[in-house]
């Protein structure tokens, strides 16, 4: 089996530089090219495992880390959580979308979004411009839901964080140094410095919220290691609230002919996922099947993984079915209309 290498490279733009991972194919096919979009407090390292499978079997293949992430140009402190939305989120995945194209000018990309990077692209095929060149396709793993669904994400979090300090006292909320009042100065200061906790500190707060319990430990230390990102901007988590786009919407940007089976939107789930659950998966399901038209245009998967499908142990299953699905073949398990 060949090895296809990960290189790092950059995009330009007036903003600032944006981080590009980058596998191809040994040789140049006419495949088309994959971007893959990562969700809140994540970069383009998450998709580390998933990019070496699509160039193998023939795939170009790119991971962006959006501004503030990964390597990618850092705002302000004050300019990320106030004046970074989803929409300047979309400018910097269109960046991506614009040099891709340039590199392969006969093919349309195929998107794939994790969490909130699923919500992202949903917003911006929710408001594409018909001018452009229409995607091939759109695949969504564990993705925030089309209704935004903020509060609900909010509050599963907040249950696993809590799930985790009653199996493990130790990591009880106390004061910084002790019983002293002084104590909770610096925390009272972080409130105004946007130094919150996240939550994901630790691997064990990691674990909590993206991994199965039995995953390798390997698999959380290097997402902290490799991916794990500055607190999420709080404009974007503010906007979550509201719906990021419209599933019509969404099915009219993606090229109909594309592939012979019509196939447009792939969604895939984790029966581990404690943040993006059964339910979430299913209002989204739900809100596409009642606006398709094709026998195919929606499909749903779902793998024994953590929220984190793409690092965790189902990863090599989430590539191989995004695969059977871009070339028509059945997928296991499928699920159509």
């Amino acid at each position: 089996m060949q090895t296809h290498l990960l290189k790092t490279s950059a995009i330009d733009t007036p903003s600032g530089s944006l981080e590009l991972l980058v596998c191809l194919p040994q040789s140049r096919t006419n495949k088309q090219p994959i971007l893959c979009i990562h969700g809140a407090h994540c970069a383009a390292a998450c998709y580390k495992k998933l990019l070496p499978i699509f160039a193998q079997a023939g795939y170009p293949s790119y991971a962006l880390s959006l501004r503030g992430h990964g390597k990618s140009w850092q705002p302000s402190t004050f300019d990320l959580h106030v004046f970074t939305t989803s929409n300047t989120y979309v400018a910097d995945v269109m960046s991506a979308i614009d040099l891709i194209s340039s590199e392969h000018p006969d093919q349309s990309p195929i998107l794939i979004g994790h969490s909130l990077g699923g919500g992202v692209l949903q917003r911006a095929l929710g408001a594409w411009n018909p001018s452009w060149k229409a995607p091939a396709g759109l695949v969504l793993i564990a993705p925030a839901p089309l209704s935004g669904g903020a509060m609900d994400i909010a509050r599963k979090w907040q249950a696993a964080e809590a799930k985790l300090k009653a199996s493990q006292p130790a990591l009880a909320l106390t004061p910084p140094s002790g019983s002293s009042p002084q104590g909770w100065i610096p925390w009272f200061r972080s409130l105004f410095d946007f130094e919150l906790p996240s939550g994901l500190e630790t691997p064990a707060g990691i674990r909590s919220k993206f991994f199965l319990p039995e995953t390798p430990e390997e698999a959380v230390t290097g997402w902290l290691r490799d991916s794990k990102g500055r607190l999420e901007s709080m404009s974007v988590t503010i906007g979550s609230f509201w719906p990021f786009a419209d599933a019509s919407a969404v099915f009219n940007a993606i090229d109909s002919d594309a592939r012979p089976r019509g196939r447009k939107v792939f969604l895939i789930s984790a029966n581990g996922d404690v943040l993006i659950t059964e339910d979430v998966i299913r209002e989204t399901y739900e809100a596409y099947h009642a606006v398709c038209q094709g026998e195919e245009e929606i499909a749903q998967l779902e793998l024994k993984s953590g929220h984190h499908i793409m690092l965790d142990v189902a990863h090599q299953q989430c590539a191989s079915s995004i695969i059977r699905w871009i070339e028509e073949e059945k997928i296991d398990s499928e699920e159509v209309l």
